[in-house]
C-alpha cells in the first residue's frame, strides 16, 4: 500500500546548494567526502521540479525515535504531496537492524512496485549489494543524508558530516581561545559513516586552529545507537575519576541532548563542562534557546528530503545526474549558536510544529505496507489509500 498524497503547486523559491557534477566512481571515494571522480562544489541555486506523472517513490529511514528523523519524515511527506506523488515509509527500527532495512528495499523492489526509493543508510556499505539488486531491477535508488558507498547510487542528497564536526570544532577552539582543554566526544554509531565522519572533522578543525603551546586532550570517542538509553550509558563513562573534569561535551544530537540531563545531576564531576552538539534537532535547538547547549551546526534537513525528493523525480522524468543536475547537492550549513538562534525561526529549520510522522508497518512479504498507528501514536496525514 502507498499513501496518495494531494496536489498542490510546487515550491517557488530557490534554494542555495553546494553542487558536485560528473560521473560519480566510488573507487575514488573517501567516507566524509564526495567522490573525487566528480566536478564541485558548484554552489548555485537548487529549483523546482513538476512530476511528469504520478510516481510512487519508496523511502527507507533508519527510525523515528528521535526528532531528527521525524524532521526528515515531515520533510520527505510535505514535499511529496505538494509535487503530487505517492510514498512508502518503512522504518529499519535503528541503526543496528540492518536486516530489516535490506528486507524492506528488497519488497519495495519485487513488491511494492516502487518506481525509486530514497534511502537514508544504516549503515556505510553494507547496503551496497542491495542497491546494486534495485538497480539491476531498473529501480533507481538515492541516497539521502547519510553517506553511502554505493557504486551503483544514481545520485546524493547530504552534508559533509566531517564539515559538519569541522564547524562544531571550529567553534569550541574560538569558545576556548588559547587555554588548555579536555573534550568527551559522542559520534553515534559506529557504522553509520556519518558519526566518524564528525569525529573526524572534528579532531581536523583542533588541529588547524591549535596554539603551538596549546594542549588539547581529546578523550577515546564512545560511539553508539543514537537511542536515549545508549547515549545515557555513553555519558556516565564520565563518572570515572579519570574523566572527571571535562571542559566540552561533544556529540550527536541525542548525547548534547541527554548531557543537559546528565551535567545537571553530575555538575560536581565537571564544574565547568559545556555542551556542543555535531548537528541540530528541535531538542537541541530548545536547549540552545535555554542556553544549556551552546551551538550546533545545521544540515537543513527539509532541505535535504526537498533535494532527494526532487532528485528522484528528475531522474524518473528522464534526466541525468551529474549532467542535467548535481550527482550531489549539499544544502549550506549554517551554525547555529546561543548567539545567533534568533535568526533562525523554528518553522524554517523544522517544519510545522505538532506534526505526526507519516509511514508504513513493514510485514514481509505478504502483508507489508499497511498503514499503522504506532506505539508513540503517530497517524496517517489525510490522504487517499490505495
Amino acid at each position: 500500500m502507498a499513501f496518495l498524497l494531494c496536489t498542490s503547486p510546487a515550491r517557488t523559491e530557490e534554494l542555495p546548494v553546494n553542487s558536485y557534477y560528473g560521473h560519480y566512481d566510488a573507487s575514488q571515494k573517501k567516507p566524509g567526502f564526495p567522490s573525487a571522480s566528480l566536478t564541485g562544489p558548484k554552489t548555485e541555486n537548487w529549483s523546482p521540479v513538476r512530476p511528469a506523472r504520478e510516481y510512487h517513490l519508496g523511502i527507507l529511514l533508519p527510525h523515528l525515535n528521535d526528532s531528527y528523523w521525524a524532521t526528515v519524515n515531515f520533510g520527505i511527506v510535505s514535499h511529496a504531496r505538494k509535487l503530487g506523488i505517492r510514498i512508502t515509509v518503512y522504518l529499519a527500527g535503528a541503526y543496528t537492524d540492518l536486516g530489516n532495512q535490506r528486507s524492506q528495499l528488497q519488497t519495495l523492489v519485487a513488491q511494492d512496485k516502487t518506481d525509486g526509493i530514497i534511502l537514508a543508510s544504516v549503515d556505510y556499505e553494507k547496503m551496497d549489494p542491495f542497491v546494486s539488486e534495485a538497480d539491476r531491477a531498473g529501480i533507481p535508488v538515492v541516497g539521502l543524508i547519510n553517506d553511502i558507498y554505493a557504486p551503483t547510487i544514481k545520485a546524493k542528497s547530504m552534508v559533509s558530516f566531517h564539515e559538519m564536526g569541522y564547524k562544531a570544532g571550529e567553534y569550541v577552539m574560538r569558545h576556548a581561545g588559547e587555554i588548555d582543554f579536555t573534550v568527551a566526544f559522542f559520534p553515534g554509531p559506529r557504522e553509520s559513516g556519518w558519526a566518524s565522519d564528525t569525529y573526524h572533522g572534528f579532531l581536523a578543525a583542533v588541529a588547524a586552529a591549535k596554539t603551538a603551546r596549546q594542549n588539547v586532550t581529546i578523550f577515546p570517542p564512545q560511539y553508539g545507537d543514537t537511542r536515549h538509553d545508549v547515549q545515557q550509558m555513553r555519558l556516565d563513562t564520565l563518572n570515572k575519576t579519570q574523566f572527571h573534569g571535562v571542559d566540552y561535551i561533544v556529540g550527536n544530537a541525542v548525547a548534547a541532548d541527554e548531557a543537559v540531563s546528565y551535567l545537571a545531576g553530575h555538575r560536581h564531576y565537571h564544574p565547568a563542562a559545556k555542551i556542543v552538539a555535531t548537528y541540530l534537532t528541535t531538542t537541541v535547538y530548545q536547549q540552545i534557546e535555554k542556553g544549556l547547549i551552546l551551538a550546533a551546526p545545521s544540515d537543513q534537513i527539509i532541505s535535504q528530503c526537498r533535494i532527494a525528493v526532487d532528485m528522484m523525480v528528475r531522474i524518473l522524468n528522464g534526466e541525468k545526474a551529474g549532467v542535467d543536475f548535481p550527482f550531489r547537492a549539499s544544502a549550506l550549513i549554517p551554525l547555529i549558536t546561543t548567539d545567533t538562534i534568533g535568526s533562525y525561526e523554528y518553522e524554517n529549520l523544522f517544519g510545522e510544529r505538532g506534526f505526526l510522522p507519516v509511514y508504513s508497518e513493514f510485514r514481509p512479504p505478504s502483508s507489508a505496507g499497511r498503514p499503522r498507528r504506532g506505539q508513540l501514536d503517530y497517524h496517517e496525514v489525510p490522504a487517499t489509500e490505495e
